[in-house]
């Protein structure tokens, strides 16, 4: 028979216990507000900034806010030039679980914004949310209070830009939820670490480094915290870490398997085959994943147009400004390169370095070329260096360059080269001074908003020149000959929606010709453009963001076709900006699947129309008006241009005709449609309502007296080839 000892009664005895307490379930929570009520009910209101009851639906979903439960949030007010501050004082209660369980969001600054529990009136603990208008959950651990009376404070206390507070969803409870901070090493198998993303919630920092600590990647992310939540894969860099280790530092949720998660990998990992997306365009350039906004540093060197640009490599919304970079042989078919540079802490003096790429802070939009001359002297091979002039916001104006034909860029030791109030700088190589040219966005006082000219023999050394008054962001120069004769050309200055004056440039001063200023885009769709220095034969050719949402696809927004600009004199002899697609897109053009003319559309027999089979057109048509017609309104699928022959408009902007004639074309992608009208006079990006559908068919249908009558001179619909097919001879 076998004996037990002691001892091993013990540990049966414990085990036996453990295993009890483990199938054992939690302690039920208990709710301490919910803000469903419509009012704070007995909580205690302090100051103006919670209002007199807590936000609903509507209130918040306006302000921005979303993660919260039910119909209430206690929110502080958001308006950002109000600023009011207040507090909310829940009524005392006694302290009967682990945690203090709840969902925050808003400003980061735990001194000034956030959620505090107060022991027999001595605070014990305080949250704030995550610079996030997303409300996430989080535990203020009690535990060793158990039994004692406590209040929780939701405080609003600073009127500065992040300077408001939403809380929902307070109480105790013995599960803790929320985030660790936690960390995996990963020896770099591949040229990228990939990492899962979820749909758009509080954002978490997310840093890696290397093996003496150096910062690789420093950026915030929404990351999937298991397999369910996987909207897309996102990727960084780290392929000159091969063969080493680096470290993976974030927040990971309690429970999750997100470190389990990263991997590394040579190619991108896609949930679907490439660039084959509902949204995706089809004949316009768009990034592979995440976010893009300003077009920058565009040039062309080496045979290929270099095109970069703000991008967030692991979110669909606005964030973290690294330059994305694309390069294309004739402006249709682009190969996305690895991203130029990153942006960096900007907190502080820093302790450890950082990549080569990483600026200081943000990389925000600015500008870049090609230094042929070797001005700087940073020229180590046969090819000549190309550099970014970065707006890093927590410096200044900086510069990172290549010297390996645009692979790898790295910033300069000695950055930044100037400081102004402002941002954007775009540079031009200015050959009657040999000097280095940067129109650059600045905010003096006495002027207000205005373009600021800097000049540099050597890219390093810069000095103030002059400013014009009156633009905003982005900045353009430009020369150009008027009306095609190279004896005659004039300057041009612009800013982020194409506002632009034509003049002079010495190298140093713009001085504008006596008229007024233009405008070529609106910020509705399309903003912040900028043209390729160096273009083969003198030609300007401009892109500009598209500010459209592409839905829950893995990338958002994209650009605009490549446009080139054209100075003419038209009828009041002021000089104008034309843009019209360059030429290489009509390359894409298959045989047209409409051809008609000299068709009259009258009181009687009003519209015309035909059968169409995809998504992909490009449209051309020319309109002559007899008698006094109002408008004719073309319709392609749910896409509907408006042409008035009263105001000689198009899409609402000034679009005249010659000898009373007028032609429109019309770029349709999936997601877009461009128009050109007038020869390139007006130009207007639209969102298609019917985005990723085929659009069935194409209609033109005439508005006016039943005197007068619109003639559709000629109509020619091309279908369109895809640019993400392999190309064919």
């Amino acid at each position: 028979m076998q004996r037990f000892t002691p001892m091993i009664h013990f540990l049966l005895l414990a085990t036996l216990l453990y295993a009890v307490q483990a199938t054992l379930p939690a302690a039920e929570e208990i709710i301490l507000t919910d803000f469903e009520s419509g009012s704070y009910q007995d909580w205690k209101v302090e100051g103006t900034a919670f209002g007199k009851k807590p936000a609903d639906e509507q209130f918040a979903a306006k302000s921005g806010v979303n993660g919260f439960s039910g119909k209430g949030v206690a929110l502080s007010c958001p308006n950002r030039d109000a600023k009011p501050t207040g507090i909310l004082t829940s009524p005392e209660f006694t302290i009967e679980r682990d945690y203090i369980n709840l969902r925050i969001g808003g400003g980061p600054n735990k001194k000034g914004t956030g959620v505090k529990v107060m022991v027999e009136g001595e605070e014990v603990a305080a949250v704030s949310g995550e610079r996030s208008s997303f409300l996430d959950e989080t535990s203020i651990p009690v535990k060793e209070f158990r039994g004692k009376k406590a209040a929780v404070v939701v405080y609003d206390q600073d009127p500065g830009w992040w300077g408001f507070v939403a809380v929902d969803d307070i109480r105790q409870s013995d599960q803790r939820v929320g985030f660790d901070r936690v960390e995996k090493k990963i020896p770099v198998t591949g040229k990228l670490l990939l990492f899962p993303v979820a749909k758009p919630g509080a954002d978490r920092n997310l840093e890696v480094t290397d093996e003496k600590g150096a910062k690789v990647h420093t950026l915030l992310a929404t990351l999937a915290q298991k397999k369910e939540d996987i909207m897309w894969w996102g990727y960084l860099e780290v392929d000159d870490y091969i063969g080493k280790t680096l470290t993976i530092s974030l927040n990971q949720k309690v429970g999750s398997s997100l470190l389990d998660m990263i991997e590394c990998a040579d190619e991108p990992r896609m949930l679907q085959p490439k660039y084959s997306e509902a949204l995706r365009p089809q004949f316009h350039f768009s990034q592979l994943t995440g976010w893009n906004n300003d077009p920058n540093g565009m040039f062309w060197a080496d045979g290929y147009y270099h095109l970069f640009w703000q991008c967030n490599p692991l979110g669909t919304a606005w964030g973290n400004m690294y330059w994305g970079h694309a390069r294309s042989p004739d402006l249709i078919h682009w190969t996305e390169m690895k991203r130029a540079v990153r942006s960096g802490p900007g907190k502080g003096k820093l302790e450890n370095p950082l990549h080569p790429s990483m600026a200081f802070g943000a990389c925000f939009s600015g500008g870049g070329n090609v230094d042929v001359h070797n001005t700087a002297g940073w020229k180590t091979g046969d090819k000549d260096v190309q550099f970014l002039l970065v707006s890093d916001m927590s410096r200044g104006q900086s510069i990172a360059y290549s010297t390996d034909g645009g692979e790898n860029f790295k910033f300069y030791d000695k950055n930044p080269v100037f400081i102004l109030d402002g941002n954007d700088a775009k540079p031009i190589w200015y050959a009657p001074g040999k000097h280095w040219v940067a129109a650059v966005f600045d905010k003096k006082k006495e002027i207000g908003n205005n373009i600021a000219i800097w000049t540099s023999p050597n890219l390093k050394d810069w000095k103030h020149e002059s400013n014009v008054p009156g633009f905003y962001e982005c900045p353009e120069i430009f020369e150009l000959p008027v009306d095609g004769n190279p004896n005659n050309k004039k300057w041009v200055l612009a800013g982020a929606t194409m506002d632009y004056l034509v003049g002079s440039f010495d190298g140093k001063k713009f001085i504008p010709d006596p008229q007024e200023k233009q405008t070529l885009l609106t910020k509705v769709n399309v903003y912040a453009g900028q043209c390729f220095s160096n273009a083969p034969d003198g030609r300007v050719i401009f892109m500009a963001w598209a500010k459209v949402s592409m839905g829950n696809s893995p990338f958002n927004n994209g650009f605009s076709i490549p446009m080139e600009f054209t100075l003419r004199t038209i009828a009041s002899g002021r000089v104008n900006l034309f843009t019209n697609p360059v030429k290489e897109i009509e390359t894409l053009r298959e045989a047209p699947e409409v051809e008609a003319k000299n068709i009259e559309l009258t009181s009687s027999n009003d519209s015309f129309s035909k059968a169409l089979t995809g998504q992909l057109y490009d449209v051309c048509v020319t309109l002559q008006k007899m008698g006094n017609p109002k408008e004719a309104v073309i319709s392609i699928g749910g896409t509907s241009v408006t042409y008035n022959f009263e105001s000689e408009t198009c899409a609402g902007k000034p679009a005249p005709m010659t000898g009373g004639k007028v032609n429109l074309r019309i770029l349709l992608d999936r997601p877009t449609a461009e128009v050109f009208c007038a020869d390139g006079f007006s130009y207007e990006l639209l969102k298609r309502p019917d985005g990723g559908k085929n659009v069935e068919k194409i209609a033109i249908r005439a508005i006016g007296p039943p005197d007068s009558k619109v003639i559709v001179d000629s109509l020619t619909v091309y279908p369109m080839k895809s640019i993400w097919q392999p190309r064919t001879k």
